[in-house]
């Protein structure tokens, strides 16, 4: 080896350690390396042994740009060189075993002697930091390709403080090489398979089963509700006032009528022994008190009524007692319920678009708004046959759960969240279930 040589190779690894960035040392190789070994182009493909080789320095460039042909045409024979056993070492690209269309363009993107030199670490033989591509005219010899050896060395030992192997980009790109891809996909495919239960979200909420309506049963206004939500309400106790104002009016009148009609009988009566034609008028007379007693034992009734009683104990449900007062009602209008604490419903609102298939006895799960942390098993007891209007716009199924037994039943109003738990299906099924109604919906199917 001459001095010029040992000299030229000294400037270029004094060179490479002036280099501050990975720009600065990759335009070092592609250019500085020519006053080594004499060449026509370079380039510096980065890429570790599992990454794709792409461009990042041409000779003669301070820029390069990968949509160019010629830069998609070297990744293209990088790609294929890379494929092979001698990858790993340097040797001269044979392009006679080349596709057509690669060989197409060789004459017209580089000369004909190309020559592979992959940068390995010297510290650690296996890790790759990239590969510096040459091509001139005429053929390597092993003198040139013995220096340019010498100095893939030194640009791999620079070029390690600027490729990193512990960052995220590294771990991401490992972790996507073809061969955990494929190892991915089948594990997909065979997941895809696992049966799972079909399950759903829905909002729900605790109600009474099966609890004591009290309606009005009498049309008036409403004069007071005398219980308040909560309160344990025993059986015969006073629950509602109603106005009595009409009907008190319409029984007193009604009671005097009928002691008219009761006044003329009896005087009719004690004529008749003296005057026939009183006498017959006393059948006419009776009928008017029988009406009349009708009519006042009618009234009596309604009178009664407007005081609604309790007819068995348990605990009053509705919203807000001073609501009630001097409001209008009909005939049979709901005022309030008696229900019975310890025989409790949960009530399911299922949106029609999140709706599945359920049957009498599935399970179901309710996790409280206030402790969701303890959930409360249910089981389904029958849903709705056709879905109903809530009062947040959506259309939904109303299913009804009961409370498994041997478990204390929450208090009526709580509301949560309830999971129910359909048939069992495979997972890609589970998984795609949204997309595939959406399409059937878009598509008609």
């Amino acid at each position: 080896m001459s001095d010029h040589v040992v000299a030229q190779l000294l400037q270029i690894e004094q060179q490479v350690r002036r280099c501050e960035t990975l720009t600065e040392l990759s335009f070092v190789m592609v250019n500085m390396t020519k006053t080594l070994v004499p060449y026509e182009q370079a380039a510096y493909l980065i890429g570790s042994e599992i990454e794709r080789l792409t461009v990042n320095a041409l000779s003669d460039l301070s820029l390069v740009d990968r949509t160019t042909p010629f830069c998609a045409w070297l990744e293209q024979i990088a790609k294929r060189e890379d494929s092979f056993e001698s990858a790993a070492n340097t040797h001269t690209i044979d392009s006679a075993s080349w596709p057509a269309e690669l060989a197409n363009d060789l004459s017209e993107f580089s000369p004909n002697y190309m020559l592979w030199l992959p940068l390995f670490i010297p510290s650690k033989p296996n890790q790759r930091v990239g590969v510096l591509w040459l091509a001139k005219s005429q053929p390597w010899t092993e003198k040139e390709i013995g220096l340019l050896q010498h100095l893939a060395s030194s640009y791999a030992h620079a070029l390690q403080f600027f490729v990193s192997r512990t960052g995220w980009r590294y771990w991401a790109k490992r972790f996507f090489s073809k061969r955990v891809q494929w190892i991915l996909l089948m594990a997909l495919v065979v997941l895809s398979f696992v049966p799972v239960r079909l399950t759903v979200l829905a909002p729900a909420e605790i109600a009474a089963k099966d609890p004591l309506l009290i309606t009005s049963p009498l049309a008036g206004a409403v004069s007071q509700v005398l219980v308040k939500p909560g309160e344990h309400v025993t059986k015969g106790q006073l629950v509602v006032e109603m106005d009595k104002t009409e009907f008190k009016g319409r029984f007193d009148v009604a009671q005097r009528e009928l002691e008219r009609a009761q006044a003329e009988l009896r005087t009719a009566e004690q004529a008749g022994y003296v005057d026939r034609k009183k006498k017959s008028e006393l059948a006419q007379l009776e009928s008017q008190v029988e009406l009349k007693t009708i009519e006042r034992n009618y009234l009596k009734t309604k009178l009664t009524q407007t005081d609604i009683l309790a007819d068995k104990a348990g605990v009053a449900v509705l919203d807000d007692p001073d609501k009630w007062k001097g409001r209008p009602v009909v005939v049979g209008e709901r005022i309030l319920s008696i229900a019975d604490p310890n025989h409790v419903q949960l009530n399911i609102m299922l949106p029609v678009k999140d709706a599945i298939s359920l049957s009498h006895g599935n399970k179901v799960t309710f996790y409280l708004d206030t402790d969701p942390l303890n959930p409360i098993p249910f089981s389904v007891d029958y849903s709705s046959f056709e879905p109903s209007l809530t009062p947040d716009q959506v259309v939904a199924y109303r299913i009804v759960a009961n409370i498994e037994d041997h478990h204390l039943p929450p208090r009526i109003g709580l509301r949560g969240t309830a999971k129910l738990y359909g048939k069992q299906v495979s997972l890609a099924y589970y998984l795609l279930r949204r997309p595939i109604t959406f399409v059937r919906q878009r598509l008609g199917l």
